[in-house]
């Protein structure tokens, strides 16, 4: 009985300690890019006439760790990597934005109508559970990511810490 006792009492504390280090922040996984809001306030407005879209995946423990392509109408923008966000200024217009994804799940990708001097941000995100295995282990359907539209007001705030990608 005592041994079971002991066994509890060093799981409980292996559990608060990866709570404690879970609380303390993920490090940083580019340190050669600076934090959007590092940058920020050096960054142009959009181009009179133009939308600005931001693109980013936040940075999550749990998360797949490959990159995906990103794409506006089927036109590749830009790679999206865990932890970081980049930008694109597009004229007015509809815009299909999509991923690279092996893996399909309903409504992954969404479609915007862009007007002039209009925020839009889009969060990459990969759904781990959704891949899936089979009894051998290995992944039978690829890394799914969806793309999800969010509030200014969140967005922006979700993008604060993440790693500045500029543009190529």
């Amino acid at each position: 009985m005592r041994l079971v006792a002991r066994r509890l009492v060093l799981l409980a504390a292996l559990a608060a300690a990866g709570s404690l280090a879970a609380c303390a922040g993920l490090p940083k996984p580019y340190p050669d890019l600076k934090t959007y809001s590092d940058v920020a306030p050096g960054l142009p407005p959009p181009a009179h006439g133009m939308a600005r879209i931001y693109f980013y995946r936040t940075l999550s423990y749990y998360d797949i760790q490959d990159g995906t392509n990103v794409y506006l109408n089927g036109k590749e923008v830009g790679f999206s990597r865990i932890g970081t966000v980049f930008y694109r200024d597009v004229p007015p217009g509809s815009y299909l934005i999509s991923v690279l994804s092996r893996g399909q799940y309903p409504n992954q990708f969404k479609t915007i109508q862009a007007k002039p001097g209009q925020i839009w941000y889009a969060r990459i995100e990969s759904l781990k559970s959704w891949s899936g295995t089979d009894d051998s282990g290995p992944d039978v359907r690829g890394n799914t990511f969806v793309v999800s539209l969010v509030a200014p007001m969140v967005g922006n705030q979700e993008i604060q810490d993440l790693s500045y990608l500029p543009p190529s």
